[in-house]
């Protein structure tokens, strides 16, 4: 082969490569604008929206068992007051009544 059949297979060789390689470089450079779009927020269809929208539920559910449990806690006691009160009127009758 000559030099100039050389070049030529050379220069298709990598024609060939080109062509791929931008070819890749477009379906990626496409599915990243995709993946982008999805993470910036966008009025509600993103994907970071939706988790923005969850993480808000998650951190108002959480907030609002906190407040339960702190109310169940107070009833607790008020209970217990209520009990011990009841206990100590019922010792101070029936030691009233020696």
């Amino acid at each position: 082969m000559s030099v100039n059949e050389w070049l030529g297979v050379i220069i298709s060789v990598m024609s060939i490569i080109g062509s791929f390689v931008l070819a890749i470089r477009w379906l990626v450079k496409h599915y990243f604008e995709e993946m982008r779009a999805e993470l910036k927020p966008n009025s509600g269809k993103s994907l970071k929206d939706q988790v923005s929208r969850l993480e808000e539920r998650v951190n108002e559910a959480e907030y609002l068992r906190r407040d339960m449990n702190e109310k169940i806690d107070k009833m607790y006691l008020i209970l217990i007051d209520y009990i011990a009160g009841q206990n100590s009127k019922k010792r101070s009758k029936s030691k009233s009544e020696f």
